[in-house]
């Protein structure tokens, strides 16, 4: 399994003396049909006070119909994993600026979805950039089902991984 590098956001410690009511932590992927979804249901499934997740999409409204049959796969990894009821009832969710508003932390899962998002918004200062690669990108080229079963559990981990680590992180800053 490959380990997710996870880009520390230098801005964080900036909240410790800041009266926290709610955070809301953004995930952003392309079509919201994957990887921002399974980040949201995760987060969502640790019921963490004061922790809000949202998720987005770089290119969602674009891909939406074509994303249609990935949502669904999303829902079944979501669902062996025991975590079903924790997704969002919808997918698809194009990132815009009202969208993006209120947010204090944006994740991007990769650093083609950071660029996108540049063309897109302006993100916080506290924007963090993983490197979560999708389906059909660089390091997760299918061939066959299968494959795309494993690949599909492996950027499961690492998103995993990654929500923990953010989360580390906020206990780190907020005690």
């Amino acid at each position: 399994m490959r380990r997710v590098r996870i880009y520390p956001c230098a801005v964080l410690p900036a909240y410790r003396a800041a009266t926290v009511t709610e955070m809301i932590i953004h995930f952003i992927c392309r079509g919201n049909a994957f990887r921002s979804i399974i980040a949201e249901a995760y987060l969502d499934s640790l019921k963490l006070q004061n922790l809000k997740a949202m998720s987005s999409g770089t290119a969602a409204a674009v891909d939406r119909i074509r994303n249609r049959a990935a949502y669904a796969e999303t829902l079944g990894l979501l669902a062996k994993h025991s975590i079903r009821e924790f997704a969002k009832t919808e997918y698809g969710d194009q990132l815009t600026p009202s969208r993006l508003a209120g947010t204090d932390v944006a994740v991007c899962m990769n650093q083609r979805v950071y660029d996108e998002c540049q063309q897109l918004v302006s993100l916080p200062g506290t924007t963090h950039t993983w490197s979560v690669a999708d389906i059909g990108e660089p390091g997760r080229v299918v061939q066959t089902e299968r494959g795309k079963a494993l690949y599909r559990e492996e950027a499961y981990q690492e998103i995993i991984e990654g929500v923990s680590q953010l989360v580390s992180e906020f206990h780190r800053a907020f005690g």
